[in-house]
């Protein structure tokens, strides 16, 4: 009996250890995963190739009422801060077709980067998104430093944003 409770002291002790190293040095960095996909025009994009700027990925649905709620405001959010360095890609849900998309692109006059996630390869590798709207603020240097399900607070995202030095126009 003394031999097993040893093993099992140690290892409480030792996960006891990492859970106080954690929670002094903050939270676990979560990096973007590397993904590649085409844009609705045909265009291809990987997202290292936005590394050293910030990145905010919405997962959206053409048949979602907060989707298109906020779209004027992410239409603003644009405007704002694309000429500072933001990137922003808009990510269409696998059950949407792409003509629902591109409809909605035009009559929402979408500006950003729009992708349909037919076989849900985005979605999975961003944690198996299943809900709209999801959001993801990805830093320069490609951490996830914000995971919002569910209406954004803007004030708080441009808030995010001018801390990552942006300011907008």
């Amino acid at each position: 009996m003394k031999t097993i409770k040893k093993p099992l002291l140690i290892s409480i002790m030792v996960t006891g250890l990492l859970l106080v190293a954690i929670f002094i040095n903050g939270t676990i960095v979560q990096l973007a995963p590397e993904i590649s996909f085409s844009d609705m025009d045909g265009k291809r994009h990987t997202l290292t190739q936005y590394t050293d700027q910030p990145v905010l990925m919405i997962f959206w649905a053409t048949d979602c009422p907060g989707c298109v709620e906020e779209m004027p405001e992410l239409n603003a959010l644009y405007q704002d801060y694309t000429d500072q360095g933001l990137t922003m890609i808009g990510v269409a849900m696998s059950h949407d077709s792409p003509e629902h998309i591109s409809a909605m692109r035009i009559q929402r006059k979408l500006p950003y980067i729009i992708t349909w996630d037919k076989n849900n390869e985005i979605a999975t590798a961003f944690n198996r998104v299943r809900v709209t709207p999801t959001h993801f603020l990805i830093a320069p240097n490609g951490e996830i430093v914000m995971r919002k399900i569910g209406a954004l607070n803007f004030q708080q995202l441009r808030s995010k944003l001018d801390h990552m030095g942006l300011t907008p126009t």
